[in-house]
């Protein structure tokens, strides 16, 4: 009789770590393209974020032909609201817009702490801040820093002062922190004024009434909004509206400027190991208020946390990705300035 037989078909143990070893391999190669096609939706988002701020700059344009003003004549009086606000109707927020007292004329206790000049603080129907309301628009899903801070909604977009003299924090320690104000344009600080011959951007926090007709180097040769990272301007304990997009006062306002270069990471404690600082003496201040983020002159360039450069808007309404290597002393001041009357080459 012929004797059955059975063979056995499982692993050894070799064949087995083999396989093991190859499955690590393959997620250790995918993981970085499954990465980078995360991030290639969120810049994506975040372009399409932009092409709507800059689609309501250009119809607010056309309704009062200027562009939206970045703060008031007394930037201590009502509405204290930034441009972002402003543009609210033109970015589907009508409903949002048409909640808010720009004239103060509420009783006080419409209003958080009862202050009617500081319309962030009104109190909405649903019985929120204006200043607490997380507004997607103006958010860039590449910011994974933080989306509030100090009870303020933050925002990722502010609107450009331009080559613009910017003094830092006034305490002796960070003062000495201003290596860029010699590429600045125009010499009056940070822009406060109505007078537009001093303002070098678009868009002055103290209300200078800036429309087309003002940007003699042409609208596709200016920048009109770029990114910021709110969490890389000022400090938590003093800049408690820093940040926000909803307050005058914060850097998505209009307090952004190209004096300081793409992606300079020297103010940005809040990225930890991963900060770059190209002046590492200004990152260690720590006396009173003068923290990193208080060395003005850094804190309120525009940067991002998408790979080699930061996503602005034109004043023509087109987006454009600069590489952090711009020629900063020439073509990115200049496009920072609206009519410094000076050639500009390819970007």
């Amino acid at each position: 009789m012929k004797k059955s037989s059975s063979t056995w078909s499982g692993f050894t143990l070799i064949e087995l770590l083999v396989v093991i070893a190859i499955i690590a391999i393959l997620i250790a190669l995918l993981l970085p393209a499954v990465q980078q096609a995360r991030e290639a939706a969120r810049r994506s988002q975040c372009k399409n974020n932009l092409k709507q701020i800059g689609l309501a700059m250009q119809n607010y344009h056309d309704s009062y032909d200027l562009f939206p003003i970045g703060g008031a004549s007394d930037y201590l009086r009502a509405p204290l609201v930034s441009w972002q606000v402003r543009v609210l109707p033109y970015l589907d927020q009508a409903a949002l817009y048409g909640q808010l007292d720009l004239a103060g004329t509420l009783p006080a206790a419409s209003y958080s702490a009862g202050n009617r000049s500081m319309v962030p603080y009104q109190i909405l129907a649903d019985g929120r801040q204006l200043r607490q309301v997380l507004l997607p628009t103006v958010r860039c899903p590449s910011d994974a820093l933080g989306s509030v801070r100090n009870t303020w909604a933050l925002g990722n977009y502010g609107a450009s002062l331009g080559s613009q003299f910017t003094q830092s924090n006034r305490h002796p320690s960070a003062a000495a922190c201003e290596p860029f104000n010699g590429f600045s344009e125009k010499t009056t600080n940070w822009g406060d004024t109505q007078n537009t011959s001093l303002v070098s951007g678009v868009i002055s926090r103290a209300g200078a009434a800036i429309g087309i007709r003002d940007i003699l180097d042409g609208t596709s040769n200016t920048i009109l909004v770029g990114e910021i990272l709110p969490m890389c301007v000022y400090g938590d304990s003093t800049g408690y509206d820093f940040g926000s997009w909803s307050s005058s006062v914060s850097a998505c306002n209009a307090s952004a400027v190209t004096v300081t270069p793409i992606n300079d990471f020297t103010p940005c404690s809040a990225l930890g190991a991963k900060r770059r600082t190209s002046y590492p003496t200004c990152a260690a201040y720590s006396v009173g208020n003068a923290t990193p983020e208080s060395a003005w002159n850094f804190a309120f360039g525009f940067r991002s946390l998408h790979a080699g450069g930061a996503q602005f808007v034109l004043a023509d309404g087109s987006v454009r990705f600069l590489s952090e290597n711009i020629d900063h002393a020439g073509t990115y001041q200049r496009l920072g300035g609206r009519s410094d009357g000076k050639l500009i080459g390819e970007f």
